[in-house]
C-alpha cells in the first residue's frame, strides 16, 4: 500500500477514536466535534505515515 493509503486510513480511524475521546469525555456539541475529530484525523494521519516509513524503511 502507498504512503497516502497509510496516512488516509490513519486520519479515518483517528477521528472516530477523536468522537469516541470526546463522547467518553462528557463533551457535547459542533464546536468540541471539530476539535477533537480533527486533532484525531491529524494524529491518525500523522501516526499511518510513520506506520508506513517504518515498515518500508530501507535496511
Amino acid at each position: 500500500m502507498s504512503r497516502e493509503s497509510f496516512r488516509s486510513i490513519g486520519a479515518v480511524l483517528g477521528l472516530v477514536l477523536g468522537i469516541l475521546v470526546m463522547w467518553l469525555a462528557g463533551q457535547r456539541g459542533v464546536l468540541p466535534g471539530a476539535i477533537f475529530g480533527a486533532g484525531g484525523a491529524l494524529a491518525g494521519g500523522v501516526i499511518g505515515e510513520r506506520i508506513h516509513a517504518f515498515r518500508h524503511r530501507q535496511r
